[in-house]
């Protein structure tokens, strides 16, 4: 019987965190989970969903953040 494992597959924990996901986001950003969730709706937010669970790749997430920042972007405005 083959194990699962990591180790004896390859990958390595660097592999795994290329993606995160919207909890994970949210505690990054340090905002609400459900400000989090409506984030990923927003127009070119960088995810994909696999099931009803919601990925993000890590890369385009800061590329997207940065744009944000540089465009001095006001997102989910009250």
């Amino acid at each position: 019987m083959q194990e699962n494992n990591h180790a004896s597959s390859g990958a390595s924990n660097d592999d795994i965190s290329n993606y995160i996901s919207v909890d994970e986001m949210a505690k990054m950003l340090s905002i609400a989970r459900v400000t989090a969730y409506q984030l990923t709706k927003t127009k070119g937010f960088p995810c994909f969903y696999i099931g009803k669970r919601i990925i993000i790749p890590l890369n385009s997430f800061h590329k997207w953040a940065d744009d944000q920042a540089n465009q001095k972007s006001e997102i989910l405005m009250k």
